[in-house]
Parts: structure tokens; C-alpha cells; sequence
């Protein structure tokens, strides 16, 4: 028993300390992005272009958390109905803007809980 008890203590140890995931693990999938897609088509488009949201905008987001960009996102966007999303919504426009990077897909939907979203770092592309 007592051993159980330690190997049960060490396991939630090595959770507690896992290293926390990056865009680089493919953190969305790519029907999240297709849907993140068709959502800057309808909402943002009216005021925001594709390559506003590469390549110097995600650099400017390197090191900081997914959960971060989600929360002033949401908080901000879009301009004339802020929050107005569903939180699923938003994490589907940030999943294509991840697209837009190069940032590799997954199999599993990127998280809309913004406590879940912190617990992804933002980085850039490799290549």
C-alpha cells in the first residue's frame, strides 16, 4: 500500500511539473480552423485582412499563452460587439490564425476554456 501511495505521489508530481504544451504540438484541429476561416470571413473581415495576423503579429505573441491572445480577443473583438462570440468561435479564429502561421494541426480541437488556453505557449513556426 505504501508504495502505491509514493508512486501515486511522484505521478501527480511529474503532472504538476510537465512542461506546458506549445503551438508547435498542433493544438487545433484542421476543421476548427476551417470554421475559425468562415468566422473572419463573416465577422472580421469588414475590418481585419489575413496578413494582419501573420508572421509579425504571432512573433509579437511568442512566450505568452494561448489563453492570453483568446482573453483580449474576445474581450476586444469584434470592435462593434465585443464578446460577442461564442468562446468555441473565438477559439476556432485563433485555431486559423495558428493556420495562417504554419502552425501544425492536431487530432484534438483546441480547448475554448480560457484556464485550458493558458496552459499553451505561443510559438512561432520552425521554418
Amino acid at each position: 500500500m505504501m508504495a502505491l501511495t509514493i508512486a501515486l505521489h511522484a505521478s501527480a508530481q511529474d503532472t504538476e511539473t510537465a512542461s506546458p504544451a506549445s503551438t508547435r504540438e498542433g493544438v487545433y484541429t484542421e476543421e476548427q480552423a476551417e470554421h475559425g476561416k468562415k468566422i473572419m470571413r463573416d465577422v472580421c473581415a469588414e475590418c481585419h485582412m489575413d496578413a494582419e495576423f501573420m508572421g509579425t503579429f504571432i512573433k509579437s505573441w511568442a512566450g505568452a499563452s494561448v489563453g492570453d491572445l483568446f482573453e483580449e480577443v474576445s474581450t476586444l473583438m469584434p470592435e462593434d460587439r465585443p464578446g460577442s462570440l461564442r468562446p468555441r468561435e473565438y477559439a476556432a479564429v485563433l485555431a486559423y490564425i495558428f493556420q495562417l502561421n504554419g502552425l501544425p494541426t492536431g487530432e484534438v480541437l483546441m480547448p475554448s476554456s480560457i484556464e485550458e488556453l493558458r496552459k499553451i505557449i505561443i510559438e512561432g513556426s520552425q521554418g
